[in-house]
C-alpha cells in the first residue's frame, strides 16, 4: 500500500535523510514552507484529494479550515512532542489520528523524520503501538 503523504517545514538535513533513504510506503511530496490557512491555498486540488498523511513541525498551523481542505486525510503527523499546534478536537471527529514523536533532545533529525514515518505507517496499517491522540 503507497499512501501520499505531504510533508511540510522540510529542513535541510530532513532532505539528506530522504536523498540517502526512500519511504516505499508513501508517496512524499515535500514542502519547506509551513501549512496553514494561507498556504493550504496553494497546495493542488489533486494533493487535496489524493493525500492520506500529513507530517508537519511546529511552525504548521492545522486548524479546522486546513483540516477541511483534505478530503481523505487518516492522519496527522508531528515531528515533535508538542501538538499545541493542531486542533486535535477538529481531527477526532472527522477521524483523523495525530500522532506525535517521543524524542529526546540528542535525537537526530533524520532518526526523528524515521520515527514519524513509521507512526504514520503503524496508523495507516492499523497498529495500535504507537501514541496516537
Amino acid at each position: 500500500m503507497v499512501c501520499k503523504m505531504l510533508f511540510f517545514d522540510l529542513k535541510d538535513s530532513e532532505e539528506q535523510y530522504f536523498e540517502k533513504n526512500k519511504a516505499s510506503n508513501f508517496d512524499i511530496k515535500f514542502f519547506s514552507k509551513s501549512l496553514n490557512r494561507k498556504t493550504v491555498k496553494e497546495i493542488e486540488s489533486q494533493d487535496l484529494e489524493q493525500t492520506t498523511a500529513l507530517n508537519i513541525y511546529t511552525h504548521s498551523i492545522i486548524s479546522d479550515d486546513v483540516l477541511k481542505s483534505f478530503k481523505n486525510l487518516r492522519v496527522v503527523v508531528t515531528r515533535s512532542q508538542d501538538i499545541k499546534h493542531i486542533d486535535v478536537k477538529a481531527c477526532l471527529e472527522r477521524n483523523i489520528a495525530v500522532v506525535n514523536v517521543d524524542a529526546a533532545k540528542d535525537v537526530t533529525d533524520a532518526k526523528i523524520v524515521q520515527m514519524s514515518l513509521n507512526n504514520a505507517t503503524s496508523v495507516l496499517c492499523g497498529s495500535k503501538e504507537n501514541r496516537i491522540v
